[in-house]
């Protein structure tokens, strides 16, 4: 017999991140950029329900209320969103979509790399900022979550594998071949000794692909 619960993917604690144990809320606060340079902000009374796979992006105007109205975006016109909880407006988490695998949160970002989680069953904002990443868990399997990383002038992101699993050498061998182009910091990834693949992933923030190199005379 199946049971179905949604557990907290927990990932480790670190600067701009935590977890809450209260329940999450998937409708939050925010701003919708979209690529053709527009604005979409959300007022005090408005919300934006987080999405999830390859879904549309949805706005509600005075939600919860008797003239509540909504509005759906498209998800290939939008280039970002930037989200927080309605109690909590010091913690903005970022969210992005790609064709595949669809939404994700951006776990780590620099002007050369990004690294985001996917997580099929989506994402909740919690009372004090922290983002929880729902799984869907059952005796034998639970839902996807994956880490995703694209570089500088990708086209596509680059999956390293599940988010809910040890850092073993297979993983660490992933990253480090994507970040092949920095040969330091990819050693480095080989020879880490952490379990935890979220920190094997916060690696990434020294990864610079043009260390080492020298002008010729």
């Amino acid at each position: 017999m199946k049971t179905r619960s949604f557990t907290t993917l927990m990932l480790s604690l670190i600067a701009t991140l935590t977890i809450s144990t209260a329940a999450a809320s998937n409708f939050v606060n925010g701003r919708i950029y979209f690529k053709d340079g527009s604005v979409v902000e959300c007022g005090e009374r408005d919300r934006i329900k987080l999405p999830k796979h390859s879904r549309p992006v949805k706005l509600l105007r005075n939600a919860y209320r008797k003239d509540e109205t909504r509005e759906t975006f498209a998800p290939e016109l939008i280039d970002s969103m930037v989200c927080w909880h309605p109690s909590d407006t010091t913690h903005l988490r970022k969210f992005v979509f790609a064709d595949k695998p669809g939404w994700m949160w951006v776990y780590l970002e620099t002007p050369e790399i990004v690294a985001a989680v996917y997580a099929a069953k989506g994402y909740g904002i919690s009372p004090n900022g922290g983002i929880e990443v729902l799984v869907k868990q059952r005796y034998f399997s639970r839902s996807r979550t994956a880490y995703l990383l694209r570089k500088k002038g990708d086209e596509e992101y680059f999956c390293v594998g599940s988010a809910s699993r040890r850092a073993k050498k297979r993983f660490r061998r992933l990253v480090a071949g994507y970040i092949a182009d920095d040969p330091l910091l990819a050693r480095e990834v080989l020879e880490s000794k952490s379990s935890n693949r979220s920190r094997v992933i916060l690696m990434l923030n020294d990864y610079d692909p043009d260390r080492g190199l020298t002008v010729a005379e």
